[in-house]
Formats: C-alpha cells, structure tokens, sequence
C-alpha cells in the first residue's frame, strides 16, 4: 500500500501511520505537515490512501486541497479528517467526493474498523464517539467487536499469547493489548474465565 498522510499535527501524524502499518503493509509513507506539502507530493508519487486533515496549513486551503484530491485516479481512497465536531460527515463526503471522513478524537479501536472498510472499498463516516457506517453489517456480533478484534479475540481464547498474536498477525504487541482492552470494555470482562464464557456465546469454542 502507497499512502500519504497529510495532518500537521506530529503525534497525531505518527498515531495514524503507526495504526495504517498494522492493518495492511504499507510500500511507502509519505509525510506533508502543510498544503504545500500535501499537494506537492499527489503531483510527485502514486497513492493508493491519502489522508488529510481540514485544518492542514498552507496557500489554498481546503478548497484547493479538495479540487486536486477529485482529481486522482478513481482506484486511489481519498479520506478526510475534521477538525470541527459539530460538522457532518457524510453531508461533507456528498459534496466533496470523499471515500471516508472521520474525527481526530476518534479512538483506536473506531480507527482500525474505519480505514479496514475504507480499503475493503467500501465509504465510511466515523462520528464522535460512535461509528456509524453504510449499512449492510446489521448481525449481533459485528456491533459488538471490529474484524480485528474478533481475530485478537478468537486467538486469545485460543490460548495464543500477546507476543504470539501480535507476530501471527504482523501487528505491534501494544496494539494487541490495546484490542484486548477494548475487547474487555465492550464486553464487559472482568476475569480471565469470562473470555471463555464469551467464547461459547459466540460461538468459538
């Protein structure tokens, strides 16, 4: 995957490439803290994801910024994040062509679903707090775990170990943790035997 990340804000930059790496190889990962930058870079390379934040500094603005992502070739994922919580993501994705929008408070577990569907094809907003998407993933067990979570999940019960998972699925160690946390919280799991109460619930065990 050839991706280009275009945020201004540093830890936030590296947050996301860090969580692009674990869901998919990336070929190559190209910076911009400004439009300039951004821009400079969709003229020089190829790109199958770019990310851009609204609020990305830089002559034109968002407006240019928009007209030159319309323009890439129709394989190549366009997302947006918003920086103003009180706008609507799919009013903005209607009218500016976008694959995907999302927030910048979104947690890592909302993040990891979000841009799994976004590279699965499909067109996704993520809201503040909440993922609401397209629908069509109406079961049960889909509203409670991520695809992601579901694979931590089943390995976990599985007996594999942190260490163990996080090599099978080429992911960091603290991202595996990180998804048994969420696990946990959405499932309401106290003790290590309620993973395998949950594991006969769902029918993994």
């Amino acid at each position: 995957m050839k991706v280009l990340i275009g945020i201004e804000h540093e830890l936030l930059r590296y947050g996301l490439i860090q969580l692009l790496k674990d869901i998919q190889p990336v070929e190559y990962m190209v910076e911009a803290s400004d439009t300039e930058q951004f821009m400079d870079s969709l003229r020089k390379y190829e790109f199958d994801l770019t990310v851009a934040n609204t609020t990305l500094p830089g002559a034109g603005g968002l407006p240019v910024l928009l007209s030159e992502l319309k323009d890439l070739p129709a394989g190549t994922k366009r997302v947006i994040m918003l920086g103003n919580p009180g706008d609507s993501p799919e009013s903005f994705s209607e009218n500016s062509g976008m694959d995907g929008v999302f927030y910048h408070g979104a947690t890592l577990d909302e993040l990891m679903d979000f841009f799994q569907k976004i590279l699965k094809g499909e067109t996704a907003f993520l809201h503040v707090g909440e993922s609401r998407h397209q629908p069509g993933h109406d079961n049960q067990e889909s509203h409670l775990l991520s695809d992601r979570e579901k694979e931590i999940f089943h390995m976990k019960v599985r007996g594999f170990s942190v260490k163990d998972t996080a090599s099978i699925l080429k992911i960091s160690p603290k991202t595996v943790e990180n998804h048994r946390r969420n696990i946990r919280r959405k499932l309401s799991i106290g003790r290590n035997s309620e993973w395998y109460e949950w594991g006969k619930k769902l029918g993994v065990l």
